[in-house]
Protein backbone atom coordinates (compact mmCIF):
# COMPACT_ATOMS: atom_id res chain seq x y z
CA UNK A 1 0.00 0.00 0.00
CA UNK A 2 1.53 3.58 -1.10
CA UNK A 3 0.03 6.93 -1.27
CA UNK A 4 -1.03 7.88 -4.82
CA UNK A 5 -2.27 3.64 -5.45
CA UNK A 6 -4.96 3.48 -8.34
CA UNK A 7 -6.33 0.59 -6.57
CA UNK A 8 -9.85 -0.39 -6.95
CA UNK A 9 -11.36 -0.29 -3.45
CA UNK A 10 -14.91 -1.25 -2.46
CA UNK A 11 -16.60 1.36 -0.29
CA UNK A 12 -17.41 0.26 3.69
CA UNK A 13 -20.70 -0.09 5.39
CA UNK A 14 -21.57 3.71 5.59
CA UNK A 15 -19.40 4.80 2.97
CA UNK A 16 -20.94 8.08 0.81
CA UNK A 17 -20.76 6.49 -2.57
CA UNK A 18 -21.34 8.56 -5.97
CA UNK A 19 -21.90 7.70 -9.89
CA UNK A 20 -21.98 10.43 -12.71
CA UNK A 21 -25.18 11.56 -14.69
CA UNK A 22 -25.73 13.49 -17.94
CA UNK A 23 -22.30 12.83 -19.25
CA UNK A 24 -20.53 14.15 -16.23
CA UNK A 25 -22.52 17.48 -15.76
CA UNK A 26 -24.39 15.84 -12.69
CA UNK A 27 -23.82 13.16 -10.14
CA UNK A 28 -25.94 10.56 -8.04
CA UNK A 29 -24.92 9.88 -4.07
CA UNK A 30 -26.32 7.30 -1.86
CA UNK A 31 -25.14 5.24 1.56
CA UNK A 32 -23.40 1.96 0.69
CA UNK A 33 -24.55 -0.44 3.20
CA UNK A 34 -22.83 -3.79 2.12
CA UNK A 35 -23.43 -6.65 -0.22
CA UNK A 36 -23.76 -4.56 -3.09
CA UNK A 37 -27.06 -2.67 -1.83
CA UNK A 38 -27.29 1.30 -1.51
CA UNK A 39 -30.00 3.83 0.13
CA UNK A 40 -30.27 6.91 -1.96
CA UNK A 41 -33.07 9.61 -2.61
CA UNK A 42 -34.57 9.09 -6.15
CA UNK A 43 -35.47 11.71 -8.84
CA UNK A 44 -39.63 11.16 -6.84
CA UNK A 45 -38.43 11.88 -3.81
CA UNK A 46 -38.46 8.41 -1.75
CA UNK A 47 -35.59 7.12 -0.07
CA UNK A 48 -35.02 3.94 -0.54
CA UNK A 49 -32.59 0.52 -0.60
CA UNK A 50 -31.64 -0.81 -4.32
CA UNK A 51 -29.26 -2.80 -5.58
CA UNK A 52 -25.57 -1.26 -7.29
CA UNK A 53 -27.34 -1.87 -10.73
CA UNK A 54 -30.12 0.10 -9.85
CA UNK A 55 -27.76 3.01 -8.63
CA UNK A 56 -26.23 3.51 -11.47
CA UNK A 57 -29.05 2.26 -14.00
CA UNK A 58 -30.73 5.50 -14.12
CA UNK A 59 -30.91 6.20 -18.64
CA UNK A 60 -28.98 9.77 -17.80
CA UNK A 61 -26.10 7.57 -15.83
CA UNK A 62 -23.32 8.50 -17.63
CA UNK A 63 -20.62 4.84 -16.98
CA UNK A 64 -22.36 2.62 -14.46
CA UNK A 65 -18.56 3.75 -12.04
CA UNK A 66 -19.06 4.36 -8.86
CA UNK A 67 -16.66 6.55 -7.21
CA UNK A 68 -15.88 5.79 -3.06
CA UNK A 69 -14.01 8.41 -0.93
CA UNK A 70 -10.69 6.59 0.60
CA UNK A 71 -7.82 7.27 2.98
CA UNK A 72 -4.71 9.18 0.84
CA UNK A 73 -2.08 7.05 2.44
CA UNK A 74 -3.65 3.57 2.40
CA UNK A 75 -6.03 1.03 0.49
CA UNK A 76 -9.21 1.71 2.66
CA UNK A 77 -12.26 3.32 2.18
CA UNK A 78 -13.44 5.65 4.37
CA UNK A 79 -16.96 5.44 6.22
CA UNK A 80 -19.76 6.65 8.37
CA UNK A 81 -21.56 3.66 10.46
CA UNK A 82 -23.82 6.27 11.91
CA UNK A 83 -24.96 6.94 8.47
CA UNK A 84 -25.93 3.92 7.56
CA UNK A 85 -27.80 3.61 10.33
CA UNK A 86 -29.58 7.39 10.23
CA UNK A 87 -29.60 5.64 6.23
CA UNK A 88 -31.50 2.88 7.29
CA UNK A 89 -34.51 4.67 9.52
CA UNK A 90 -35.34 7.00 6.37
CA UNK A 91 -36.17 3.72 4.06
CA UNK A 92 -39.66 4.26 3.01
CA UNK A 93 -39.81 8.19 3.63
CA UNK A 94 -40.56 10.67 1.51
CA UNK A 95 -38.83 14.25 0.87
CA UNK A 96 -39.49 17.49 -1.52
CA UNK A 97 -37.51 16.96 -3.94
CA UNK A 98 -35.94 19.13 -6.22
CA UNK A 99 -32.40 18.48 -8.25
CA UNK A 100 -31.39 21.92 -6.68
CA UNK A 101 -32.38 22.36 -2.89
CA UNK A 102 -33.71 18.92 -1.46
CA UNK A 103 -31.36 16.29 -3.45
CA UNK A 104 -29.41 13.24 -2.75
CA UNK A 105 -26.47 15.44 -1.92
CA UNK A 106 -28.30 17.12 1.15
CA UNK A 107 -29.75 13.34 1.91
CA UNK A 108 -26.53 11.86 2.41
CA UNK A 109 -25.04 15.20 4.14
CA UNK A 110 -28.00 14.89 6.68
CA UNK A 111 -27.11 10.78 7.10
CA UNK A 112 -23.40 11.84 8.10
CA UNK A 113 -24.42 14.39 10.50
CA UNK A 114 -27.98 13.92 11.27
CA UNK A 115 -29.08 17.20 9.94
CA UNK A 116 -30.99 16.47 7.13
CA UNK A 117 -32.04 20.20 6.54
CA UNK A 118 -28.69 20.90 5.85
CA UNK A 119 -27.65 23.51 3.14
CA UNK A 120 -25.09 20.40 1.27
CA UNK A 121 -26.42 20.36 -1.80
CA UNK A 122 -23.99 19.63 -4.24
CA UNK A 123 -21.27 16.59 -4.57
CA UNK A 124 -18.22 19.29 -4.42
CA UNK A 125 -20.25 20.33 -1.25
CA UNK A 126 -20.63 16.52 0.27
CA UNK A 127 -16.82 15.82 -0.44
CA UNK A 128 -16.41 18.86 1.65
CA UNK A 129 -18.21 17.22 4.35
CA UNK A 130 -16.85 13.89 3.84
CA UNK A 131 -13.29 15.49 3.80
CA UNK A 132 -14.25 17.25 7.48
CA UNK A 133 -15.88 14.79 9.22
CA UNK A 134 -13.05 12.21 8.62
CA UNK A 135 -10.67 14.83 9.96
CA UNK A 136 -8.17 14.77 6.68
CA UNK A 137 -7.77 14.33 3.04
CA UNK A 138 -9.20 12.06 1.39
CA UNK A 139 -8.97 10.62 -2.58
CA UNK A 140 -11.86 9.47 -4.29
CA UNK A 141 -10.90 6.16 -6.29
CA UNK A 142 -13.33 4.66 -8.78
CA UNK A 143 -14.53 0.83 -7.28
CA UNK A 144 -14.58 -1.56 -10.25
CA UNK A 145 -17.55 -3.45 -8.65
CA UNK A 146 -18.59 -4.96 -12.03
CA UNK A 147 -15.45 -7.19 -11.60
CA UNK A 148 -15.68 -7.58 -7.20
CA UNK A 149 -15.45 -10.87 -6.47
Amino acid sequence: MFWGSKKSIPPETGSIIYTELAFGAAEHSGIYLGYNRVIHLNGQGYIEEVSLHEFTGHITTFNHEIYVPCYSDMDLAVSFPSAAGRAIDKIGSTRDYNVILDNCHQFCAGCVTDDFNNSCNFLWMLKDLVREKHGSSVTWRKWDWKNAS
